[in-house]
């Protein structure tokens, strides 16, 4: 997945350490002799995906509430649901699960966003799985902070705690702009600044957003108004992105922000289509997420990339009409690996080369949905884009460490935690009667 699209059918991949330490055609790999051998005759090695916008421990209420627009969704459902459940333990045993599904679905890297999250972190690392992880901040009572003060400073604890940890990255995280006040938002993108760190948040994910920031001017969309308080550079990463104007796309483009571009979600709440080959014209910065599983309702990857490859061919117009060409298929691949990489300010993972973190996955190709295979450029591209699917990944690696091998897990036991998961819904939500 490098600028200029290498590929090499027969080739090799030698990982040292956490890291890529050489990769090219099978005839220069290094002699087998010390080495740890994975043989991927007849199948696709890729960077693995990287999910840049997620609520992980949300997999418990995967199924609570469906088929309702988001805002009703949330503070009739979710919100409650929060208030009388969540705790460490429970965000520790969610997590868990989720990160079994990511691995299982070639997913190596998450941008986590949700309460307690010291300990979604340390699911992640028993997991073994790469995270950015920030407390969500917001400006009124939740499980884990009685004040967003307190939130702050959770978010500070947790930079303390995992700053410079291999797998993790701490973020600071502001639940939404019609959600949190300006002093708010202005203390943790203050302190995201301070600390180089990404300060994460939900950006016009609906059409009744704007109506709902209370402390905008005149008739501001969200992000002019992030940007008259200081808050749109380049630490930003925007969920969602739906009804961006115009004017929006061009304040983010200036100030170096990004976007995590949710289709599946956006789709199942009726919040809309984002316009992702306009924020890729005007050279925004957009990776692929899932949401959160309670609004999706999974975590695949592989789902998300079918969709944004496809939406935008029946969304966008271009003069002569609708356009196949709005997101070719090796794009659509780009912003589950490299540009979702960029989108989530790291140079170090979402492509296979020298000297890059040693996250990868390799894709078993004998199914009948991935045959025949032509050798012309963009094949793999577009079996990748159009036909692949997450119980194809046969392996996958993340820091070098192997996580799964043959589709057996080997840091997490899912069906342990599957079980774990519905006994907690036995008690929490009784059958009636």
């Amino acid at each position: 997945m490098d600028s200029a699209g290498s590929q090499y059918p027969g080739g090799f991949v030698a990982i040292e350490g956490e890291r890529i330490s050489a990769l090219g055609p099978a005839a220069e790999a290094p002699p087998a002799q010390g080495w740890e051998l994975i043989d991927c005759s007849g199948c696709i090695v890729m960077p693995g995906l990287i999910n840049c916008h997620t609520h992980l421990p949300m997999v418990y209420f995967r199924g609570l509430a469906d088929d309702l627009p988001l805002h009703e969704w949330l503070t009739g459902h979710i919100f409650p649901a929060e208030g009388a459940h969540l705790s460490p333990q429970f965000c520790h045993e969610a997590t868990l699960l989720a990160a079994a599904e990511c691995i299982l679905g070639g997913t190596t890297c998450v941008n986590d966003m949700y309460l307690f999250a010291d300990s979604v972190a340390s699911a992640l690392e028993i997991a073994g799985l790469r995270g950015l992880v920030g407390e969500g901040v917001i400006g009124f009572p939740t499980p884990s902070a009685p004040t967003w003060q307190d939130g702050l400073k959770l978010s500070q604890e947790l930079l303390r705690k995992w700053q410079g940890h291999p797998l993790i990255t701490p973020t600071f995280c502001a639940h939404a702009p019609y959600t949190c006040g300006v002093e708010l938002l202005q203390s943790l993108y203050t302190a995201a600044q301070q600390h180089g760190a990404p300060f994460h948040i939900h950006l016009h994910e609906t059409h009744a957003e704007p109506g709902m920031v209370q402390w905008r001017e005149g008739d501001e969309t969200p992000t002019a108004a992030l940007k008259r308080i200081g808050i749109l550079g380049a630490e930003l990463i925007g969920a969602h992105g739906v009804w961006l104007s115009e004017r929006d796309i061009s304040l983010l483009a200036h100030g170096g922000c990004s976007i995590a571009h949710c289709p599946c979600s956006n789709l199942k709440l009726a919040s809309g289509i984002a316009p992702v080959p306009q924020l890729l014209a005007a050279g925004v910065p957009v990776g692929l997420g899932t949401d959160g599983a309670a609004s999706n309702n999974n975590l695949s990857m592989f789902e998300e990339l079918h969709t944004a490859a496809l939406l935008p061919k029946g969304a966008h117009r271009d003069p002569a009409g609708l356009s196949a060409t709005a997101m070719p298929a090796r794009t659509a691949v780009e912003l589950a690996t490299s540009r979702a990489a960029r989108a989530l300010k790291r140079s170090d993972i979402g492509q296979l080369a020298p000297g890059k973190l040693a996250d990868l996955i390799v894709l078993d190709a004998s199914a009948a949905h991935l045959a025949p295979r032509y050798h012309h450029e963009g094949a793999v591209y577009s079996h990748l884009a159009y036909s692949a699917q997450a119980g194809d990944v046969r392996d996958s690696i993340v820091n070098g460490r192997v996580l799964m091998r043959g589709r057996r897990l080997l840091s997490l036991d899912p069906a342990a935690l599957r079980a774990q998961a519905q006994a907690w819904v036995d008690r929490s939500y009784p059958p009636a009667g």
